[in-house]
């Protein structure tokens, strides 16, 4: 018995030789403090909004791509528009530790995960099992942080 053409599965092939650009960034972290004292360590690009997309970066606060390049994405987190940007953006205090800031009416982002949700899905976000996961990763540096003094 065949399936009409539109309902056949597709058949993946991957190319082992594919011209996928592998990326070894370095990681920086930030303590974040949280108003009950509790401390959750995330890393800058996460704090600062900025997603990876292919070959570019995009702040997703300040709404600008920029190449993938690390010297010009540490200059655009250091910038005073950039900075002013965020300031506008705090964390929501009904969501506590699970750091999320709202973009507009439609859409959070979450700063642990380092992702955009819709509003609707932002409780469902939040009790998820991904969303834990990194919830946990984040409170555990925390616990390990040692301050370099």
């Amino acid at each position: 018995m065949s399936y009409p053409a539109l309902r056949q599965p597709k058949n993946l092939k991957f190319n082992e030789k594919s011209k996928t650009a592998v990326y070894n960034e370095p990681q920086n972290f930030l303590i974040v403090t949280l108003k009950d004292g509790k401390k959750l360590v995330v890393s800058s690009d996460t704090y600062h909004g900025i997603l990876t997309a292919g070959e570019l970066y995009r702040c997703v606060f300040c709404e600008t791509e920029m190449a993938r390049d690390v010297i010009c994405k540490e200059r655009h987190k250091a910038s005073e528009n950039h900075r002013k940007i965020l300031e506008g953006y705090p964390h929501i205090d009904e969501f506590k530790e699970n750091l999320l800031r709202k973009l507009s009416a439609s859409g959070h982002y979450c700063t642990v995960c380092n992702v955009v949700v819709m509003t609707n899905y932002a409780y469902r976000h939040i009790e998820g099992y991904s969303h834990q996961v990194e919830l946990d990763k984040a409170k555990g540096r925390a616990l390990s942080y040692k301050p370099n003094c």
